[in-house]
Order: C-alpha cells, then sequence, then structure tokens
C-alpha cells in the first residue's frame, strides 16, 4: 500500500467518526436530553402535554416536565413516591411535576377507589394532601384483600379525608360521583393511548424514560432536559394553567 492510499484511507476513518459523533449528538438532543433512546430494548412512546385539567406542582412557566402515571395501591409506585419528593424539593422552581391516574384494577382492587379519593379530595382543594397521605400510609389501607372499595372508604379514606379537614360527608359523596369516575378514566384514556403497560411510567418532556433506579438516575434526566436547548415540548400556555399546588 502506498503512502498516498495509507493517507487516504486516514482521512476516511476521521470522516466517518466525525459523522457518527454527530449523529449521536443529534440524536441526544432530539431526545430532549433523554438517555431512553439508549436503552436496550426499551422503545419511548409520547403522551400528551399538560392541559389545565392535570394535577401539577411546581413552577408552572418551567420548561422542564415530568409526568407520573401511577397507582395508589401498588407496591412499587408507593416505592418510587419517595423518589419522587425529593425530586419535587431540588427541582420544584425549575420543573413542573403532574401526576395522572393509571390504576391497574384488574390486579390491584382498591386502585380505582383510592384513585377516586383523591380526586374527590381535589374537589375541596385538598388533591396534594390526599396524594401523599394514600402513599405514605399504602401498606395501611391496601393490604387487606378481604374488604370491599367501601370497606375500605369507611374503615380508612373517611379518616384521612378528617385528618386533611374535608367534609367527610361532602367526601363520601364525590368519591363514588359519575364526574369523579370520569376524571379518573379521562388519564386512565391517556395512559393507554401512550401504550403504558405498568405503573409508575414516567415521561420527561412528553416522552417516555425508562423507569430510573436511584435518585442520581431521575437526576441525570432532568439535568440532561435542563440542559437542553428544547425545553419542553408542552404548550407553555397549557402548562401555565395547569392546577398547581406549592407545599
Amino acid at each position: 500500500m502506498t503512502r498516498e492510499q495509507r493517507t487516504q484511507l486516514w482521512v476516511a476513518g476521521i470522516f466517518i467518526a466525525v459523522i457518527i459523533v454527530i449523529t449521536l449528538i443529534a440524536a441526544f438532543a432530539s431526545s430532549g436530553g433523554s438517555t431512553a433512546s439508549t436503552t436496550p430494548g426499551f422503545t419511548a412512546t409520547q403522551t400528551s402535554p399538560i392541559t389545565s385539567t392535570d394535577h401539577a406542582r411546581g413552577d408552572a412557566t418551567a420548561k422542564v416536565t415530568m409526568i407520573e402515571y401511577g397507582d395508589y395501591e401498588c407496591p412499587a409506585c408507593g416505592e418510587y413516591e419517595p423518589l419522587v419528593q425529593q425530586l419535587y424539593q431540588s427541582y420544584g422552581d425549575r420543573v413542573l411535576f403532574v401526576f395522572r391516574n393509571f390504576p391497574l384494577y384488574q390486579i390491584h382492587p382498591f386502585a380505582m377507589i383510592s384513585a377516586q379519593a383523591t380526586e374527590a379530595a381535589n374537589l375541596q382543594g385538598k388533591y396534594w394532601e390526599m396524594h401523599d397521605l394514600l402513599y405514605s400510609k399504602q401498606s395501611e389501607w391496601s393490604t387487606n384483600a378481604s374488604l370491599s372499595p367501601a370497606d375500605v372508604v369507611s374503615k380508612y379514606f373517611n379518616g384521612y379525608a378528617q385528618s386533611l379537614g374535608l367534609n367527610v360527608t361532602q367526601f363520601d359523596t364525590d368519591i363514588n360521583s359519575d364526574a369523579v369516575k370520569a376524571r379518573v378514566q379521562s388519564d386512565l384514556t391517556l395512559g393507554n393511548a401512550a401504550q403504558i403497560d405498568h405503573t409508575p411510567t414516567f415521561f420527561i418532556n412528553d416522552t417516555q424514560i425508562p423507569n430510573p433506579q436511584s435518585l442520581a438516575d431521575f437526576q441525570k434526566d432532568l439535568d440532561a432536559a435542563l440542559a437542553s436547548s428544547t425545553g419542553s415540548t408542552s404548550s407553555p400556555q397549557a402548562a401555565s394553567t395547569a392546577t398547581t399546588t406549592a407545599h
């Protein structure tokens, strides 16, 4: 091989390497900084952008959003909840956090009624308080399979409602109302459209991410999204009118 041929091969190799690097950077940027596309065997799906009907906390003008589809009876969701709370405390001024109901009622007998409990509490302005309480007391109300959903309400949820200062009579009426059931079903419809098959499932800027295994993994994904120049794919107008609560 002549010196000229070796030089041509060397130049071609550098050119190919540069193309590969540019392609990887472009793929990373188009994912909003998410690591989802680089996880073997994982195909990210999209979910609907945040609207005024969503339950959100954090800064409504944040460029980054994190949506969780969860089930209050799901043990895995209960285990993830402390991590999500830590993220909210750390990123609350930079990330808008949203929770959408995705009760796996086929396998969790109290999943639907617990989702309805948060929506009933929401009608009295205590959504996040009931949300947090159901997760912190999950082992208390979710372990007795011999109870009916009505039993869980009377034995546990009414007491939780009272502790939050709710009108328990109104809570009892609202929890099984058509409006509350429709609200839960609306979230379920969005989750089904996003092809969710487990809880919790997380989306950053409307793009699904593989479930992080630690707080550091969550932080890596959120920091990457924050560093991205693309910002949130959600409509700023929709996010600004989302139901936000700071606590």
